[in-house]
């Protein structure tokens, strides 16, 4: 849409969340919690930051803690720290995990953090939930899992009474997206607490961002009048909208080996 760099992010957000990207691939189409650890890092600090993280990660490998984390850096140095739960009863679970695996470390934990909580400005904790209804999944999506390293997020932020219109045209949206056979696949979520409800995040993956515009323009070409359409009567229905792009870091992020 000429400005309308996605509509539901055949363009998109976590939250990978993450996703919340390899989250969503790894967690597969189905609802999930995701709690967003969003640090905002000093830039002459960041250099460190990423060392104490990778160093953070190294602990949780060594000891094989039981729950992943997916991080994602943008060009602001927002790093996003991203955790897949089962339910919100499984906070309480992954709390006191940390703090048994805290308490095992020791010294060099605290030491750790101490070095990391110097290096960031503030730390910004916010939940989402996947929406397996309105997210789609091609049959022949054009990215290998492997492939979608480059993160674009769209937050729409719904009016208060609107936000079951909204959902049922992203509904058309997506009814329509496999009519076409568009080959993008996105994810949407739900914001929850932490979040300025309502509010919509799709999150869409490329190989970089000259790859995902390239993408994104010949998947409204295909979606044409009737795309556009639906696009116009999905904006009636918000009252602000952002949109961010990053990279997902394998080397800050802790992925278990499965069992």
């Amino acid at each position: 849409m000429r400005s309308k760099i996605s509509v539901f992010l055949i363009v998109g957000f976590v939250v990978s969340l993450c996703a919340l990207a390899t989250l969503a691939k790894a967690e597969e189409q189905k609802a999930q919690l995701f709690v967003v650890d969003e640090r905002v890092v000093k830039p002459p600090m960041a250099d460190e930051f990423e060392a104490v993280a990778k160093e953070w990660v190294a602990i949780l490998t060594k000891h094989k803690f039981s729950y992943p984390c997916y991080t994602y850096g943008t060009s602001d140095f927002h790093y996003h720290f991203i955790w897949p739960y089962k339910n919100y009863a499984d906070l309480d679970n992954w709390e006191k995990a940390i703090d048994e695996l805290a308490e095992k470390v020791g010294e060099p934990w605290q030491a750790l953090m101490k070095r990391a909580n110097v290096t960031h400005e503030f730390v910004y904790s916010h939940m989402w939930n996947h929406m397996p209804e309105l997210s789609y999944t091609p049959e022949n999506p054009r990215l290998k899992p492997e492939e979608g390293n480059f993160v674009f997020w769209d937050i729409y932020y719904v009016q208060p009474d609107k936000t079951k219109e909204f959902d049922e045209i992203f509904k058309k949206m997506l009814t329509l997206c496999k009519s076409k056979n568009i080959e993008v696949a996105f994810d949407v979520y739900s914001g929850d607490i932490g979040t300025e409800t309502p509010v919509r995040l799709f999150n869409v993956w490329a190989k970089d961002a000259a790859d995902f515009y390239i993408h994104n323009t010949k998947t409204w070409e295909i979606l044409g009048e009737e795309g556009d359409t639906l696009w116009k009567k999905a904006v009636t229905f918000i009252r602000k909208r952002e949109v961010e792009d990053g990279w997902f870091l394998p080397d800050l992020s802790y992925i278990p080996e499965e069992k």
